[in-house]
C-alpha cells in the first residue's frame, strides 16, 4: 500500500514507473499492430483507454476503426472500417495506492488517467505510429482525466 501523502505531481511520477516497466512489451505490440496492412475504405480511428467504471481497475486499451462501409465480424483478424480490436497490453492495475488519493479533493482517477493517457501516447509514437496513413485519437473513456484527446498520427 502507497500510504497518503504523495503530492500530485509524485503520484503521477509513481504511477508512471510502474508504467515504464511495461513500455517494451507496449511498444513491441504496437509495432505488431503497425505491420498489419489496414483495408480499403478506412476513414479514421480512435484509440480509447479504459479504466473501468470507477477507474480503479486494469487498464485496457481499445483500437476502433471506421470508414464509410463499417462492418461487424469479430473472426476476422485483418483491420477494416468497424473493426474493434482489444490491443491486450496486460497493464493491469494501478499500483496499491491509499483510498485518500481517490476521495473528493485530491483527483487520484483523473491523475491515472491523464498519466497513461499520455505515457501510451508516448509509445505510440515511439513504436513508429506517427505515420499510419489514417487519422486516429486517443482518448480515455468515461470522461477520467482532462477530457481532450491527443493526436496519435500527423493526419489527425
Amino acid at each position: 500500500m502507497i500510504p497518503f501523502g504523495l503530492s500530485p505531481e509524485q503520484f503521477r511520477e509513481r504511477y508512471r514507473r510502474d508504467l515504464q516497466r511495461a513500455a517494451p512489451g507496449v511498444i513491441q505490440r504496437l509495432r505488431e499492430l503497425l505491420r498489419q496492412p489496414l483495408e480499403e475504405g478506412l476513414r479514421d480511428g480512435e484509440i480509447q483507454l479504459f479504466l473501468g467504471e470507477d477507474g480503479r481497475d486494469a487498464a485496457e486499451a481499445w483500437l476502433y476503426l471506421s470508414g464509410a462501409s463499417n462492418r461487424v465480424d469479430a473472426s476476422d483478424p485483418r483491420l477494416f472500417p468497424g473493426k474493434a480490436l482489444d490491443l491486450a497490453l496486460g497493464l493491469g492495475h494501478a499500483p496499491d495506492f491509499d483510498e485518500a488519493y481517490f476521495a473528493d479533493g485530491f483527483g487520484g482517477v483523473d491523475l491515472l488517467a491523464d498519466t497513461l493517457k499520455a505515457w501510451f501516447a508516448e509509445c505510440w509514437w515511439k513504436a513508429g505510429g506517427w505515420a499510419w496513413p489514417i487519422p486516429l485519437w486517443l482518448h480515455v473513456h468515461y470522461g477520467f482525466g482532462d477530457g481532450r484527446g491527443i493526436p496519435l498520427t500527423e493526419r489527425c
